[in-house]
């Protein structure tokens, strides 16, 4: 299992060893390029001095190595080389180090240029040189060449022409300055590492204690029992990072509670209204065991029995289709349905049920609409709709049923007459179990449970459904269908 303390630290210590590694590449690269910039200077400021020691004399070109103190240079602490050449390459003078080698001299340059680059010098190692080319000055005091030629401080040239280029390079031992910065190297990385440790274990303590909070939350949240939902955290005291999940999670809690509260409620109804027909079923049962009987009365027992038993399988009937409602297990099927016809279809059977408690109906569709909607949950509606208006009317009242359009919406209202649910109730008819003031009168028979079950339907058909009522006038409920219309009639 990943841990946030884990990946919050592999990230920042990642963040950190990149960041150091990138610095410390930027600081070695930014020293070496200053030392060689440095080294560079100095050796141009030398190569300048060196050309001022080579003059043009009228027997030749004259090098005064005591003036150039090679001698010095070449047993220095970073030796230095040198070889002296003209543009042709003839060579005037070299360091004892380029005996045995090629001459190293470079392409040449302008008068007055310079040119730096790196060599492999056979016996000496990797150097740094300077190449610059010049024109000797000239110097018309009399000597004697052999006396000239004879110090050993002095090498002369008769081959060189007048006014012929000279190319001067220059070369510097580069051994201190790798040593140098190989020591920086180890400097760095022993600092990154150390700096790296430190950071490490500074950011560790840092994260492990900014996770206090999250654990502290952790341990709340765990104190919660299912027997008590009513417990919520407190939003103020936690981090504002933490606030938002703190708000979810007591949002969450309120709709645990709620649903919690309604299983709670839906069991306690169900028994309620499951112990009231079982009741009348053990107590028809032990009547007719209490005496012989009979045959036709047997039968008789057995007919109520069975009428129970009737109510108890529509009663469980009903349950699992509002849990099936409620889980979302029922999905709609959309096909297209005329709805005028439907309602016709659905209405005929109440018509007659209606005959018989001598109550008016009226059917009024002004509507010829195809809808793409699922026909078997409409059905349910219609059907529970209907019963209810029928089962509901006052004695001699009426039952009206109105399809029409409104606004570009299917709207079917279905009321009936001597309703004994106020305006104030009307939010109630969706419990469940909650019959207003028919309770007590039609149990075992209506259990509550319809106009649910058709909200629920409604919704899962994504229609919606309003309901009014006068204590003692009419009770309406008017589904709003708004399904994709296909087609209309003529």
């Amino acid at each position: 299992m990943r841990s946030l303390k884990g990946t919050l630290f592999r990230g920042v210590i990642l963040g950190t060893l990149v960041v150091l590694l990138l610095a410390g590449t930027v600081l070695y690269l930014s020293v070496g390029a200053r030392l060689v910039h440095q080294m560079d200077e100095s050796l141009t400021d030398r190569v300048r001095t060196v050309a001022q020691s080579i003059e043009e004399k009228h027997y030749g070109l004259e090098v005064d190595l005591a003036e150039m103190r090679t001698e010095e240079m070449e047993n220095a602490e970073s030796p230095e080389y040198i070889y002296i050449s003209t543009l042709d390459g003839n060579t005037i003078y070299r360091s004892d180090i380029f005996k045995d080698s090629a001459a190293p001299t470079g392409l040449p340059v302008a008068p007055g240029e310079v040119r730096y680059d790196w060599y492999i010098i056979k016996g000496a190692g990797k150097m740094r040189s300077v190449l610059f080319s010049f024109q000797p000055g000239v110097d018309d005091e009399e000597e004697d060449p052999e006396s000239v030629a004879a110090d050993a401080g002095i090498v002369v040239d008769r081959t060189a022409e007048p006014g012929e280029q000279i190319m001067i390079q220059l070369f510097k031992d580069t051994r201190q300055h790798r040593r140098f910065m190989e020591i920086f190297l180890l400097m760095l990385v022993a600092t990154g590492l150390g700096s790296l440790g430190i950071i490490s274990l500074t950011v560790w303590v840092t994260i492990k204690r900014g996770a206090e909070p999250i654990n502290e939350l952790g341990s709340r949240i765990e104190a919660i029992r299912d027997d008590d939902l009513a417990v919520r955290l407190d939003e103020g005291a936690a981090l504002r990072e933490l606030a938002p999940i703190v708000h979810k999670f007591n949002l969450f809690l309120d709709r645990l509670e709620e649903s919690f509260s309604r299983e709670r409620g839906f069991t306690s109804d169900a028994a309620h209204e499951l112990r009231t027909p079982l009741a009348g079923l053990k107590s028809t049962i032990e009547v007719a065991l209490a005496r012989k009987r009979q045959g036709p009365e047997y039968r008789e027992t057995l007919e109520s029995a069975l009428e129970i038993v009737q109510q108890l399988e529509n009663l469980v009937k009903s349950l699992l289709a509002l849990a099936r409602l409620e889980s979302g297990q029922e999905r709609a099927r959309k096909s297209e349905v005329r709805i005028e016809n439907c309602i016709r279809d659905v209405w005929g059977p109440y018509i007659r049920a209606a005959a018989s408690k001598k109550i008016q109906t009226s059917l009024n569709m002004n509507n010829g609409r195809i809808l793409s909607i699922d026909r078997n949950l409409l059905v349910q509606v219609l059907e529970e709709l209907f019963r209810n208006a029928v089962y509901y009317v006052d004695p001699g009242g009426s039952v009206r049923i109105d399809l029409f359009q409104d606004g570009g919406m299917t709207k079917l209202a279905v009321s009936n007459t001597g309703s004994k649910v106020s305006a104030e109730e009307t939010g109630r008819v969706f419990d469940r179990f909650w019959r207003g003031g028919h309770f007590g009168e039609d149990t075992g028979v209506r259990f509550g449970l319809g106009l649910p079950i058709v909200s629920k339907i409604v919704e899962t058909l994504g229609m919606q459904m309003e309901v009014r009522s006068e204590l003692d006038g009419e009770f309406v409920v008017t589904l709003v269908m708004p399904g994709e219309s296909v087609a209309e009639t003529a």
